[in-house]
């Protein structure tokens, strides 16, 4: 004997097995799913509820392709925003991390000059890369010094290839973190630089240059950004609304 309830929850379970749906447009469909048959069964009742729920279904299509649509028609406002926090990420690596002002320059050596100039994160790689070659427990200690700051906005790439999987709230957190306390570091090292004496009675203050800025911004962009698809995946009403509507 035909139970719609049980049908209906047979059904949800389906499309949540075979499809990247969220909860939230799960509910969606199974709303439709359900006006659509009152209409049909209403406009039709010489037809079985049997027959008149399977038309439903068909019409509604198979869990694949219900979520490929949706993929198009959803409003995905997360997404530019995470691109922009990835573009400032990257253009980042090839802007100087700092800017030097001397104090005194004094008989400065070359060499300490081409040191303390405007270094980008770029030019820091090949020198790890000539170290690697050398000292392989030194390049590992300087690897791990690049990897492990940008270890939390590398996880996001995943959630800019498309994946529709639920980010980490955890991982909003430490982005957002980062966000607030990497440019809070650059704004105490704006008003109160710390002076560094090189030889030759050399003096310079170093400011945070256009790559740090861009870097540590691109941490507070990431983390809106899985702000914002963490709202778009957030269910709204109960998880489960089959068993509610069925007690």
């Amino acid at each position: 004997m035909f139970e719609f309830e049980t049908e209906v929850g047979r059904w949800r379970r389906k499309v949540e097995r075979g499809s990247s749906l969220s909860p939230r447009e799960v509910d969606e469909l199974e709303d439709h799913l359900r006006a659509r048959f009152d209409l049909e069964l209403g406009m039709t009742p010489e037809r079985s509820p049997a027959r008149v729920f399977n038309t439903v279904c068909d019409e509604l299509g198979e869990a694949t392709a219900l979520s490929k649509e949706f993929a198009k028609a959803g409003r995905r406002r997360w997404r530019p925003v995470l691109l922009g926090a990835w573009a400032m990420f990257a253009t980042s690596f090839f802007l100087p991390l700092s800017r030097t002002v001397w104090v005194e320059a004094g008989s400065l050596h070359p060499d300490l000059a081409a040191l303390a100039g405007p270094q980008t994160p770029y030019e820091f790689l090949r020198v790890l890369i000539t170290v690697g070659m050398t000292d392989a427990v030194l390049a590992v200690w300087l690897g791990a010094a690049v990897v492990l700051p940008n270890l939390p906005l590398l996880m996001t790439l995943p959630t800019l290839l498309g994946s529709r999987r639920p980010d980490w709230r955890w991982l909003r957190w430490v982005l957002g973190g980062m966000g607030v306390v990497l440019p809070g570091l650059g704004m105490l090292r704006v008003f109160s630089p710390a002076p560094f004496p090189y030889e030759e009675a050399a003096v310079a203050l170093q400011y945070p240059g256009a790559g740090y800025w861009l870097w540590s911004g691109s941490f507070a962009f990431a983390a809106a950004a899985l702000w914002l698809r963490g709202r778009s995946w957030a269910a709204e009403g109960p998880v489960n609304p089959v068993a509610e509507r069925a007690m």
